[in-house]
This record gives structure tokens, C-alpha cells and sequence, in this order.
């Protein structure tokens, strides 16, 4: 059990770094639409690659935070059937949907992972206005962001399985 709750508390970190890593990355990407915008008006010449750099940031800043809303339990959920059943029947149901989860997001992260090394093995790279750049980097954190994922729907489930979700339930936030 203290493996488990080790564990737990290591990949449940894991997904609170990744979001606040998020955070940082869409504070940059503003930065990097501001300072191109500024130069281009201002200067008449645009940020080198302003454009391809967001592009390439943007799927660190969309994948990473979504394990840390599944920790958190910051994502809208319902309780209009589940407020009727036991708290052993919701245990249940709950467990159900984590396994369901962390299924389909192996799957996503197999996939995701296949698609990064096959760009990483042959040098993909984005030809930018005035450079170019590899692409396998924000491929990976795609496959980074789906196994954090992953990781969390797992701990999840046993978490649901062994009773140790309880306060989880009773502060969701519910729509």
C-alpha cells in the first residue's frame, strides 16, 4: 500500500510539474506573439520564426496540464445518476471510467510515441521563413502529455478500487 500512495504522490507531482512547465510555455508563446507583432508593426521585420516557434510550443501548452486536471479533479463532471448510488457502487463506477481512460489513452500514447520516432528517425524537420527546425521535440511532449495521462488514470483507478478517493468525490467540481 505505501508503494502505491508513493507512487501516487510521484506521478500525481509528475502531472503538477508538466501543467506548471504548460504555463510557462503559453507565458513564452505570448511573449513571442507580442514581440512579433511590436517588431512588425514598429520595425517592419517580424520576430525570426516567431510563428514556427509557437507552433512548435503549442502542443507542450495544450498536453501537459490535462493529467493535472484529472489529479486535481478540476474537470466538469456530473453526479445527476451517481449522487443516488452508495458510495461502493460509485467506487465502482468510478474505477470503471479511470480503466476506461487510461485504455484509451494508452492507446493515444502508443500511437502518439510511433508518430514521434518515426519524425525523430528521419529528421522532420519545419521550414520556417528564415530557418528550419525538427519537429519531433513538440510530437514527443504530445506523447508525453497522453502517457502523463495515462499514468494518472491508472493511479486513479486502483486509487477508486482501494477506497482512497473519497475526498476527491466530496470537492469535485460539479456541473
Amino acid at each position: 500500500m505505501s508503494f502505491f500512495l508513493t507512487l501516487r504522490r510521484w506521478i500525481t507531482a509528475s502531472a503538477k510539474w508538466a501543467a506548471i512547465l504548460a504555463g510557462i510555455v503559453t507565458f513564452l508563446i505570448m511573449w513571442v506573439i507580442d514581440i512579433n507583432a511590436v517588431t512588425r508593426k514598429v520595425l517592419n521585420a517580424p520576430l525570426p520564426a516567431g510563428v514556427e516557434l509557437t507552433q512548435a510550443l503549442l502542443p507542450v501548452a495544450i498536453m501537459l496540464p490535462f493529467a493535472w486536471a484529472l489529479a486535481s479533479n478540476n474537470h466538469v463532471s456530473s453526479e445527476f445518476l451517481t449522487s443516488r448510488l452508495s458510495p461502493g457502487a460509485n467506487r465502482i463506477i468510478r474505477a470503471f471510467w479511470m480503466l476506461v481512460g487510461f485504455l484509451l489513452f494508452a492507446a493515444v500514447t502508443y500511437g502518439t510515441w510511433q508518430y514521434a520516432m518515426r519524425s525523430y528517425r528521419m529528421g522532420e524537420q519545419a521550414w520556417g521563413a528564415t530557418m528550419r527546425f525538427p519537429l519531433w521535440p513538440s510530437k514527443m511532449a504530445v506523447s508525453l502529455g497522453t502517457l502523463l495521462v495515462c499514468l494518472q488514470f491508472l493511479v486513479e483507478m486502483v486509487a477508486s478500487l482501494l477506497g482512497l478517493d473519497e475526498d476527491k468525490r466530496e470537492g469535485a467540481h460539479h456541473a
